[in-house]
């Protein structure tokens, strides 16, 4: 079944637990919520946290104005398990459900850390998650599946859509962007220090300005890009990537889904299975990085990861390939 998207669910009660919540008055200035809110480092983390939070407590009859520090030390983890069963029976990914639980434990863990909840009721060992069973979400792409993606792009008869497409392609694979940066990239981002192209980066999950090289190939087809959007008589200022519909939206910037969307669509010409996303294009960088003899820290560097094990982990272990244990085994002829 596929995933519906995230609204507030009717104010409907899960399980008889949840009846003995009731509404309390609005929340005063130190309200934990707005605390927990304000904490987050990028907007985007803060818009993504309250969207989660709204679900949850609509789920239980609740407008978040409503939820005061008694109502959250009033819930449980059979509330959290009630959630997670309902989302999982509305046919909610089990990547978006993991998301949304992992939202909660964060609230739940700051209110511990206060002294306001002795246990967390989130916690993955009170509340399970679900194993996402993926084929390549999460995994690296193939050189193969690279270059089905990149001939997918080429035969796209739109010069402007196929030159913003490559544009995009390759920003993704060279730069290891997150799709809501390729989104927010403007123009007036990219500058020469130096000798090398640097592409800045205002709005980050971190919350902090970064920047990363852009190698020749992806300035190439940027410029390719710019050349068409003059061509067709589009301004090349503000944001670099903007909707190319015959609608409404035509001229205003992409956003952060219609990146995937256009990953997605040419995925599906290539004939690759629809869960090929955006994000798959960060774990591509780092792996390629990597295996074409970069060390780790210079891809830590350069997907700037706060912590090296995260880069470690978007690395798929190959290097256990290289020289494995079977490798070693010889029963003659």
């Amino acid at each position: 079944m596929s995933e519906q998207p995230d609204r507030n669910p009717a104010a409907t009660t899960l399980n008889p637990v949840v009846r003995k919540l009731t509404p309390t008055p609005a929340l005063v200035s130190d309200d934990p919520l707005e605390q927990f809110l304000s904490g987050q480092l990028s907007e985007r983390t803060r818009r993504a946290y309250y969207a989660d939070l709204q679900h949850f407590f609509a789920s239980i009859g609740l407008e978040l104005n409503e939820v005061s520090l008694v109502v959250l030390q009033s819930i449980t983890f059979e509330h959290v398990v009630a959630f997670r069963n309902q989302l999982a029976s509305e046919g909610y990914k089990r990547s978006s459900i993991n998301r949304k639980l992992s939202s909660l434990k964060s609230l739940f863990k700051m209110l511990v850390a206060l002294g306001h909840i002795e246990k967390n009721p989130a916690d993955s060992t009170l509340v399970r998650g679900y194993k996402v069973d993926e084929t390549l979400a999460g995994k690296a792409l193939s050189n193969q599946v690279l270059n089905k993606i990149q001939q997918a792009i080429t035969e796209e008869k739109d010069d402007l859509v196929r030159t913003r497409d490559a544009a995009i392609f390759h920003l993704l694979t060279f730069g290891g962007l997150r799709r809501s940066e390729v989104a927010g990239i403007a123009w007036e981002d990219i500058s020469l220090e130096g000798v090398f192209h640097i592409l800045h980066l205002p709005e980050t999950k971190s919350g902090v300005a970064q920047e990363i090289k852009l190698q020749s190939i992806v300035l190439h087809h940027l410029e390719l890009y710019k050349e068409q959007l003059q061509a067709a008589g589009l301004p090349a200022t503000g944001k670099v990537f903007i909707s190319l519909s015959r609608n409404q939206s035509r001229g205003q910037p992409l956003t952060d889904q219609s990146v995937n969307h256009i990953v997605k669509k040419y995925a599906l010409r290539a004939g690759l299975p629809q869960s090929v996303t955006a994000h798959m294009f960060r774990h591509t960088c780092c792996t390629l990085a990597i295996e074409g003899g970069a060390k780790p820290q210079q891809v830590q560097a350069h997907l700037r990861h706060k912590d090296l094990k995260t880069t470690m982990r978007y690395y798929e272990n190959r290097e256990k390939l290289l020289d494995n244990a079977s490798d070693y085994i010889n029963i003659g002829s």
